[in-house]
């Protein structure tokens, strides 16, 4: 019997699965309160739907600050992925698999990198370069599904 790769939609849905707390108490990583759901309905309290601009571009804040080094706190890193990027990650990466199935599974691959590693603690010293390559699949996505990926300054 040999192997064959997960197609891209399992992945999907096994990364997704994998986000979530597993407790099923509505508290995610570091505390972060959704109501049970897994997940809040966006950012900034709007119904799930079509990413906007600008949500895309306060999720690439946030993914940048990690990237760069432009925070450093542990707090402030945690508060930079799970409430300006988390959930715009999983939303732009639900429109680009119709779309583009193999950038949407590159980006959930690479988002579950970055949760692996503000899981530990101390973070390990690969953070940023985890960042930095979760930041590429969120433009290759972005690009995807239509919307600009700024660049980190």
């Amino acid at each position: 019997m040999s192997l064959r790769p997960l197609p891209p939609l399992v992945l999907m849905l096994a990364l997704l699965v994998a986000c979530g707390s597993g407790d099923g108490d509505g508290e995610g990583p570091a505390g972060h309160t959704d109501g049970g759901t897994g997940h809040t309905a966006g950012t900034t309290g709007e119904p799930a739907g079509a990413v906007t601009q600008a949500q895309a571009d306060r999720a690439m804040g946030g993914l940048c600050d990690i990237a760069t080094g432009a925070v450093t706190d542990t707090g402030d890193i945690l508060e930079a992925f799970h409430s300006r990027a988390h959930e715009i990650l999983h939303q732009v990466a639900t429109e680009a698999q119709a779309i583009d199935p193999v950038v949407a599974g590159a980006l959930l691959e690479a988002k579950s990198v970055v949760e692996t590693d503000l899981e530990q603690a101390p973070f390990p010293a690969e953070l940023p370069s985890h960042a930095e390559a979760l930041v590429a699949a969120y433009a290759d996505a972005l690009e995807a599904v239509g919307l600009q990926a700024v660049a980190c300054g």
